[in-house]
């Protein structure tokens, strides 16, 4: 069977154009910041909520901060790969327990203004909470964009179901 050399290089030019919106970034998709992507490029400087002359040590004041606020009402995040905790209260202010501030994943974030902002001098450091309103997290993109901060667009997929049954693209 011989197919015309038009008909080919018009599907080329298609496989093309769809490879060239395979990915989007992921704040392009979700422009808004809420209580369940919060943690997803974005940047904010933290204010530090220092250790409570009652309690023994950071960690205890975390502890006390977890177990005073009302569980049903507020949002807790799983802990990060990092170890790091996030509570968001009725009031949309998010707390953070974390050994290290500055480049955080896909994110920028500070405690009053401090923290390594490159990623490959990473360091972990003393455990500190910090507290910031979430109206003050900011969309953030980096300079170069890394793979990580992409996402499959969704055009991408329903065009590309034309050709590949969905069946196969699980798989």
């Amino acid at each position: 069977m011989r197919i015309p050399r038009k008909h080919i290089l018009e599907q080329k030019e298609l496989i093309n154009q769809l490879n060239s919106i395979k990915f989007v970034h992921y704040r392009d998709l979700f422009s808004e910041i809420n209580r369940t992507n919060f943690h997803i490029c974005t940047k904010v400087d933290f204010k530090a909520i220092k250790k409570s002359p009652e309690h023994k040590d950071i960690h205890e004041t975390w502890g006390r901060l977890k177990n005073n606020l009302p569980h049903d009402n507020y949002y807790k995040t799983r802990k990060s790969t990092s170890k790091s905790e996030y509570i968001i209260d009725e009031n949309d202010n998010v707390y953070r327990f974390s050994d290290h501030w500055g480049a955080v994943a896909s994110c920028e974030w500070t405690l009053e203004g401090q923290g390594q902002l490159m990623m490959s001098v990473f360091e972990n450091g003393d455990w500190e909470i910090g507290v910031a309103k979430l109206n003050d997290f900011k969309v953030f993109r980096r300079s170069v964009d890394r793979r990580k901060d992409f996402v499959i667009n969704p055009k991408w997929l329903e065009k590309i179901k034309k050709f590949i049954p969905t069946k196969k693209l699980l798989l």
